[in-house]
């Protein structure tokens, strides 16, 4: 048996993983999904005091107080940020991360650093028109660039979104020791032609490539976890055992 622990992205929230918990269950596995503060429309409401760091910790804390140990650590998107985070922190506790369509810093680096200038822009604009100057409102224009069409999928992830933060993309990770780096690594990439956001994550699938990583594509669009959970699990399950 492993521990899955499933790290959400920007712009939703726990339950995207929904789909994707129920099935690794029942292949006998434990399965936790942290909430990341702020982004559960509940107790913790999103302000501009929530960082990058904020959610490190939030993970970090959940694998302290359950006592976790030999974790299979899956970080989506935003969520590469929050797992090399992790690592750095709580390495001995870690039997491999799986990035999936995700960030992959290096010290130093923000998701700012990691983006398209246009991009960049853009979440500038929108938080400084809409948010406060902080606040990224989440809707259409998400669900556009992660290429979800018309569909069951698409109304999944609606029905899943969170407003976000610019102060988490802004937020420079220290990673002094690369932990992450020492331990083992996947990524999964998601590859469907059409999807806007795909140029966003191509180079770290590629950077995953050239440093021999375990690697898996799914043909979807940036949710692959949504638009073909049970390959996903698939994925996740014929990664190669680790012994430690």
């Amino acid at each position: 048996m492993s521990t899955f622990v499933l790290v959400h992205g920007a712009w939703q929230t726990a339950s995207t993983w929904d789909l994707v918990g129920p099935q690794l269950l029942e292949a006998g596995h434990a399965v936790i999904v942290p909430q990341l503060s702020g982004l559960e429309n509940d107790e913790v409401v999103l302000s501009p005091a929530i960082t990058l760091r904020t959610h490190i910790e939030d993970v970090v804390k959940v694998l302290t107080r359950e006592n976790l140990d030999d974790v299979i650590m899956v970080g989506h998107s935003y969520a590469g940020m929050i797992i090399t985070g992790v690592a750095e922190q709580v390495p001995h506790r870690l039997n491999r991360l799986v990035y999936v369509d995700a960030f992959i810093p290096d010290d130093g680096q923000s998701v700012l650093d990691l983006l398209p200038l246009p991009l960049v822009e853009m979440f500038r604009q929108a938080a400084d028109g809409f948010g406060g100057g902080w606040r990224l409102r989440a809707g259409e224009a998400q669900l556009d660039m992660w290429g979800l069409k018309p569909g069951v999928a698409r109304n999944f992830v609606q029905s899943c979104l969170s407003d976000f933060s610019l102060r988490c993309f802004e937020e420079a990770i220290p990673l002094p020791t690369n932990a992450a780096a020492g331990l083992h690594r996947s990524f999964v990439a998601c590859t469907a032609k059409e999807y806007p956001a795909r140029s966003v994550f191509q180079r770290f699938s590629e950077r995953a490539r050239s440093e021999g990583w375990a690697y898996q594509e799914l043909p979807t669009g940036h949710d692959c976890h949504v638009e073909q959970p049970d390959a996903f699990v698939s994925k996740l399950l014929a990664l190669p055992a680790v012994a430690r």
